[in-house]
């Protein structure tokens, strides 16, 4: 044996020099290694234990899920029902005249806001909306809490002991500790939710706590919503803003009946929708949320027959909606041990309720709660009256409860119930005082605002003359309950004539009143013009003339009167006065009001003298018919086109405008981009529509019709376009633009690795605020050459889109180049992932260069030892004089090999000198491993079938790992991600991300 070691001691001394250098470099790394490891560990300790420091933390995942429970779902008001609000969203408005704005966005314009609605007008939806807004983020900086302030009535608590109760009520740890750090650092953002829900006898003690408490914690966002009629301004200064719910517009309606399909997959939208259209009452109260939401409800599935059709008043609908769902088991043959008693006795025992609840004296429980104790006691009041013995009082209670829920239990010890919405007990209590106006007018004398809904209601359902509770009204010296005696006139059941025409002469001769009242009289004024009646017709007639008199504060109001009627009528008047100099500014305000009713007018308008007001108010208007006119302007050659082309690229977003564009006549044009919709799509007129958008937007400028891009032009309106349209057109600008140099800040490489793609969107998408512009100026200062065009566009599509885009800035081109082709192969279905084939081939490679590993370390083994089995082949020259000291080199650099591969690991890093180190070793590891291997398989199994056999391998490998490539890129296409972006937010149809 010592001989033979002797034979390779030059070979074996070698080896040694060559492990002694590694092991010397080694030694020199590892010292900076450990330096560098213990730097980090010290940065993520602190790093860890000031995120631990955060205010809230654990406290608040624990808040964000609980406010998610109790927000996420909104009850109706009846039945059994309770509503997905993210699922049938649609994003309510501001109203500032006759133009609207997103409420959301309004709302962030202030620290200090009070938000006023009509009843039903979604005041509390919009809160729980902006909570769960909030839920679905990781942003803490400001977090939303909803305080109920009807709970203010007769109660000792501090505002702040109800935000506190809110932690609570959570499972929040320390929750008044918390609170009070978070009011002190600015981070509470609170919604009081229902001023016009604290009873007169509290409600000035409340205005004055909400004002102290808005000084007292100056740095913290609060929103106070209320109904309009309440509101006179009692919490100026301190709220100065104040901000006024719309109703819905023509495409928000379509848009929350199209969600509400999508969640019950039982409606027929297109039916409601004309039934709307036919009845122009029922379109009127259609536009206020909850009516229209129960309109859904009852239109859906088999309720649709069972409830027959549409009533065409306010009241008229509620008293067939509560009368359906009281007695809709007895009606269905449902068994006694179901419906046990008359739905006509339920209803007088809720009358009775709301009429108690709303008469409710201080001290006692407040208007929208009521105790069990006496609730089971109004019961007992009744059951003589009913020939019915107090044992029924549970039962009747129960299954009042228990069946309709127009009643619910407040509590899970069911010692409170309530109603579900105020309305629906405002509705009650008239129903209640039918035949009693004394009583409802001395009740309206005791508190106005609690009563004056009631009033409304009361001259729709009364029994008796309403003669006389106008009149009084009318007459009376404060300014509010003459408003309130006009808005009653249009339901009422009986006034008489010579009532209702002088109190419409006095308002029509004083038109020109402050702007609240004026809102309110203009509103009453529209809702009798509507009535196909003589008293309506009449007034119609009366607005029509004003509206012709010179320009002035009256007849701007009689231009908003009109059109607030919604008579088809009225919009031909109003295109009339439009067409006329003298008139034109004012009655386009009114027109562009009006919504699809005015669509004939604005079509005109459009297309015939170019006006880009009335292409402005088309794409408002945003219907699917609104949305097929300015489809027709697409093929002229004007400046107007290129309006409409804008409006489209957002309006085909919702998906029944999509709908409708598939059915247009779309002509073929080589001025469009054919590449932009997927050629497969089965609606060729779509994908030419799309096609004549997407040009038309940078004026095909990417296909080199013009030299440059135009300037940023769209309406002010057009907040987000269709990514579908945005995303190619703004990725291909970026790309032809982009500078191939490194924006990358320093903090994301480390030594001389770049950061990856995921690396960089991450980066991007963590900045926010003031960081983003200011991070991006200088990113886009370095690609100046980049067009204004393309940088704006991309802040026009959703935020995570926009992030990818400017993600491309930041990177080297060495990146794979977005083209029209990659475009196009995003927007096909993605093939599926070659997870199997993958796992298979890694599989088989591995297990393949294991056996050869073994076989080439086995073969040096032997070789060094001069130890050969019998069956295993003795090298032939001149080979054998290689196989020594290729078996020592093989040996030891599979060592160094295994102990750095191993080092890298460890540490989890990437290490310029291990990395050295590693291509050494390898150098020396791989033509080793590789003669070993051969020799052996040609020695064992002939030269030919070695070769022939290494041959099908290696092919069969690479066209595995080919096909595994073509697969990921397909899936790693970088366009794909944005197709998938989550539009839950948008308040749009969840469809599928591709464009087929």
């Amino acid at each position: 044996m010592g001989d033979q070691l002797n034979q390779v001691l030059p070979y074996g001394a070698g080896v040694a020099a060559v492990v002694f250098v590694a092991f010397f470099l080694l030694a020199s790394y590892f010292g900076e290694l450990m330096k560098g490891f213990a730097s980090r560990t010290v940065d993520l300790v602190f790093r860890k234990r000031n995120s631990m420091r955060r205010v809230g933390g654990r406290q608040l995942r624990r808040y964000r899920q609980r406010a998610e429970e109790w927000h996420g779902r909104h009850p109706l008001g009846f039945d059994t029902v309770n509503i997905d609000i993210r699922r049938i969203y649609v994003p309510l408005q501001s109203a500032v005249g006759t133009e609207r704005a997103d409420v959301s966005e309004t709302l962030s314009s202030s620290s200090r806001i009070v938000v006023l609605g009509e009843p039903g007008a979604g005041k509390s939806l919009l809160a729980k909306t902006e909570i769960l807004r909030w839920a679905g983020k990781e942003d803490d900086a400001q977090v939303p809490v909803i305080i109920n302030l009807h709970n203010c009535n007769a109660s000792p608590k501090s505002l702040r002991d109800f935000i506190v109760a809110e932690f609570s009520q959570a499972k929040v740890l320390g929750a008044a500790s918390l609170v009070d750090k978070m009011l002190d650092t600015g981070r509470l953002r609170i919604f009081f939710d229902g001023l016009d829900e604290v009873g007169r006898e509290d409600r000035e003690r409340v205005e004055g706590e909400l004002r102290e408490f808005a000084r007292t914690h100056a740095d913290c966002p609060m929103i106070v919503t209320c109904r309009t009629a309440v509101y006179d301004g009692q919490l100026s200064p301190e709220f100065a803003h104040v901000v006024r719910l719309a109703e819905f517009d023509d495409a928000s309606m379509r848009r929350f009946l199209n969600n509400w399909n999508e969640a019950e997959a039982t409606l027929n939208v297109n039916r409601v929708i004309a039934s709307l259209r036919s009845n122009r009452e029922l379109m009127r109260i259609g536009r206020r949320p909850l009516l229209l939401t129960i309109i859904a409800y009852l239109q859906s599935g088999d309720r649709a027959e069972e409830f027959g059709s549409l009533p065409k008043s306010r009241a008229g609908f509620y008293k067939a909606a509560i009368a359906h769902l009281l007695d809709r088991d007895r009606q269905l043959g449902r068994t006694r041990a179901i419906a046990q008693y008359h739905g006509n006795r339920k209803l007088l025992v809720l009358q009775r309720i709301a009429l108690t609840m709303h008469e409710a004296p201080t001290g006692r429980d407040d208007r929208l709660a009521i105790s069990g104790t006496y609730l089971e006691s109004v019961v007992r009041d009744l059951l003589p009256d009913f020939d019915l013995d107090a044992d029924h009082v549970l039962p009747l209670r129960d299954e009042i409860v228990e069946r309709s829920q127009l009643l619910r239990p407040l509590d899970a010890l069911k010692s409170q119930y309530g109603f579900a919405h105020l309305t629906l007990q405002e509705f009650l209590a008239a129903q209640a005082l039918h035949d009693a106006p004394g009583r409802l007018l001395e009740n309206y004398r005791s508190d106005p605002s609690a009563w004056r809904e009631v009033v409304k209601l009361w001259c729709a359902v009364a029994s008796v003359e309403c003669t006389p509770v106008v009149s009084e009204l009318f007459t009376d010296s404060w300014e509010d309950s003459k408003v309130l005696a006009l808005e009653s006139l249009s339901d009422a059941t009986s006034v008489s004539a010579s009532l209702a025409e002088e109190i419409i002469a006095s308002f029509l001769e004083r038109l020109e009143i402050s702007e609240d009242e004026g809102t309110a009289v203009v509103n009453a004024l529209g809702a009798l013009a509507s009535n196909n009646t003589p008293r309506g017709n009449e007034t119609f007639e009366l607005l029509r003339r004003i509206a012709w008199e010179p320009v002035s504060g009256r007849q701007a109001a009689a231009l908003r009167a009109l059109a607030a009627s919604e008579r088809q009528e009225a919009a031909a008047c109003l295109g009339e006065l439009e067409a006329d100099d003298g008139h034109r500014a004012g009655a386009r305000a009114a027109l562009r009001s009006m919504g699809e009713i005015a669509i004939p007018q604005l079509a005109a308008a459009a297309s015939g003298r170019q006006e880009i007001w009335a292409i402005d108010a088309l794409g408002t208007t945003g219907t699917p018919a609104a949305a097929t006119e300015l489809a027709s302007l697409l093929w002229a050659h004007t400046s107007t086109a290129r309006r409409a082309a804008w409006w489209l690229a957002s309006l085909i977003r919702v998906p029944d405008v999509e709908e409708a564009l598939r059915e247009c006549e779309a002509p073929q044009t080589d001025a469009a981009y054919q590449w932009l919709w997927k050629d497969q799509d089965s609606s060729p007129a779509l994908r030419r529509i799309a096609g004549r958008i997407g040009f038309l937007m940078d004026n095909g400028h990417l296909d080199g019709h013009v030299s440059d891009p135009p300037m940023p032009d769209e309406p002010i309106e057009v907040r987000e376009i269709d990514r579908r349209i945005g995303t190619p057109i703004a990725a291909l600008g970026i790309e032809k633009y982009r500078y191939n140099q490194s924006t990358v800040p320093a903090h994301l490489g480390q030594g001389r690795n770049s950061p990856d793609s995921q690396q960089i969107y991450s980066w991007v998408s963590s900045l926010t605020g003031q960081q983003r512009r200011n991070e991006f100026a200088d990113i886009f200062h370095r690609h100046r050459q980049l067009p204004p065009f393309y940088r704006h566009l991309s802040g026009l599509l959703p935020q995570e889109v926009e992030t990818f885009l400017l993600a491309r800035l930041v990177e080297q081109k060495t990146s794979p180049a977005l083209t029209q082709t990659t475009w196009q192969a995003a927007c096909v279905a993605p093939p599926r992932s070659p997870v199997l084939l993958k796992t298979v081939m890694q599989w088989t490679v591995w297990s393949a260069v294991s056996a050869l590993f073994m076989t080439a370390c086995m073969r040096a083994a032997t070789t060094v030892l001069t130890s050969r089995p019998t069956w295993m082949p003795s090298a032939q020259k001149p080979w054998s004089d290689l196989s020594t000291p290729a078996s020592w080199v093989f040996l030891v650099s599979s060592v160094v090999v295994i102990v750095l591969s191993a080092l890298n690991i460890w540490v989890n890093r990437t290490s310029d000198s291990i990395e050295i180190l590693l291509a050494l070793s390898l150098l020396f590891w791989a033509p080793c491993f590789l003669f070993l291997t051969l020799d052996l398989l040609t020695l064992s199994l002939g030269a030919w079938t070695t070769w022939i056999g290494v041959l099908v391998v290696l092919t069969a490998v690479t066209l595995g790992y080919w096909d595994i490539g073509r697969r990921e890129r397909n899936l790693a296409n970088p366009f794909r991600r944005t197709l998938t972006v989550d539009l839950s937010d948008s308040g749009l149809a969840h469809r599928a991300p591709t464009i087929d």
